[in-house]
């Protein structure tokens, strides 16, 4: 049997201890710039996400994951509370393209962005962002915490494999 490689969380996936640690602040920028250095050193992360996808075996509507963003592949694996128990392994070459895309009511119901944690909010940093994944057979949907969307969108554009879609202020899209 073979064993799971264990990567160290994200800045912006904190347990509640944490949070009580960082006394309910936002993960500093030195630690968010860490993350996006251990990538280019070709480590891993793990992001708590919610995922779905219009294709395949994947799930039409969030479920709740943990994100690995392994060298070679995004691991969606079971989160410690979740009923589903479904694993998904993604090759990082199959994503050409990622960006933020603006939230959906219609499908992001059980996405935490709006209220105390919308931008602007108190807890805007423990609010989530969408991004989308473009592959070759459709799209697939992470939701990840608003502190971790740069470490997202830099490990898929890094090693010149997509661009990230920008808006004319310069501003993720």
């Amino acid at each position: 049997m073979q064993r799971r490689v264990r990567f160290r969380r994200s800045a912006g996936t904190a347990t509640p201890i944490d949070v009580i640690r960082r006394l309910f602040r936002p993960p500093s920028q030195a630690l968010i710039a860490a993350d996006l250095a251990a990538i280019d050193r070709g480590e891993g992360r793990s992001i708590a996400c919610l995922f779905r996808g219009d294709h395949g075996e994947y799930p039409r509507r969030f479920r709740r994951k943990y994100l690995d963003l392994a060298p070679d592949a995004l691991v969606l694996r079971h989160f410690w509370s979740s009923p589903s128990r479904s694993s998904f392994r993604i090759p990082r070459g199959d994503v050409t393209s990622a960006w933020v895309r603006p939230r959906n009511r219609g499908t992001d119901v059980n996405v935490p962005a709006t209220g105390v944690y919308s931008p602007g909010g108190i807890f805007s940093y423990a609010g989530f962002e969408t991004v989308t994944c473009e592959t070759a057979a459709g799209e697939i949907e992470l939701a990840v915490p608003r502190p971790d969307v740069p470490l997202m969108l830099h490990y898929i554009n890094s090693r010149g494999r997509s661009q990230a879609r920008l808006t004319n202020d310069g501003q993720v899209k």
